[in-house]
């Protein structure tokens, strides 16, 4: 903490961005006061072996769950941390419609703890957050998906790079239904100029994993452009009842 911070929380002190309570200043955590922290629910295994929803302890020999059986994936498989429950829903519209900039940051840290014993050994990937149209992010002045995706690079010691592009500024996935996701993100998506991808790993990077459409899609261009292995990683994932 540089001695301008410090000056700047004794005038201004850091809040919980989710109850606003004020934090102590001399402890580390400057995002969450421990009651909030303890509202998200983490992931817990057993696990759709392919988007990582959690599973029914009874569902004895299955590896996927039933959203996920006949779907066919471009990336290997994806890694969840959160429920996407009530108060994940509440922080993430705070960023989607306030462009609240200081949850994306909260949040990035958050992911960034429960990542810090990821099970592979990472150190040949590379992240890639999910592309925002240039439009869209000149309005919100940020990507959120590149401001989640900064501390987790940070914790899991592998960098980040933007290598795909949003072309195209479809409507939101939120607003299209779930049959037609796939076809709304087909072809939106290409490579940056330059960036090199043949035989490389990467991990694209969300908030979000509902249908997987759109990481599906970022996927199929990474593997069509010479990729040599595609996980996913997200903030938090939607369980279906």
């Amino acid at each position: 903490m540089t001695p301008l911070t410090t000056l700047l929380d004794w005038i201004y002190p850091p809040a919980c961005v989710a109850c606003s309570v004020l934090l102590p200043l001399n402890e580390p955590e400057r995002f969450f006061c421990v009651r909030c922290k303890n509202l998200f629910d983490a992931i817990s295994e057993p696990l759709c072996t392919r988007c990582g929803v959690p599973r029914l302890v009874q569902d004895e020999g299955a590896t996927s769950c039933p959203s996920c059986f006949g779907k066919n994936y471009h990336f290997e498989k994806n890694f969840a941390s959160f429920i996407y429950d009530e108060i994940m829903r509440e922080l993430l519209h705070e960023i989607k419609f306030r462009d609240n900039k200081r949850v994306a940051e909260a949040l990035g840290h958050l992911w960034a703890e429960s990542c810090l014993h990821f099970p592979e050994n990472l150190a040949s990937f590379t992240l890639i957050p999910m592309p925002m149209h240039p439009q869209k992010k000149r309005e919100r002045g940020f990507n959120q998906a590149e401001t989640l995706t900064r501390p987790l690079a940070a914790a899991l010691k592998i960098p980040v790079e933007n290598i795909l592009i949003r072309t195209i500024d479809t409507p939101p996935q939120s607003e299209v239904h779930p049959s037609q996701r796939a076809e709304n993100v087909r072809d939106v998506f290409e490579i940056r100029k330059n960036s090199q991808t043949i035989g490389k790993n990467f991990i694209l990077t969300d908030d979000i994993f509902t249908t997987g459409a759109s990481l599906n899609e970022c996927a199929r261009i990474l593997k069509n452009s010479g990729a040599a292995r595609v996980l996913c990683m997200t903030l938090a994932i939607s369980v279906k009842n």
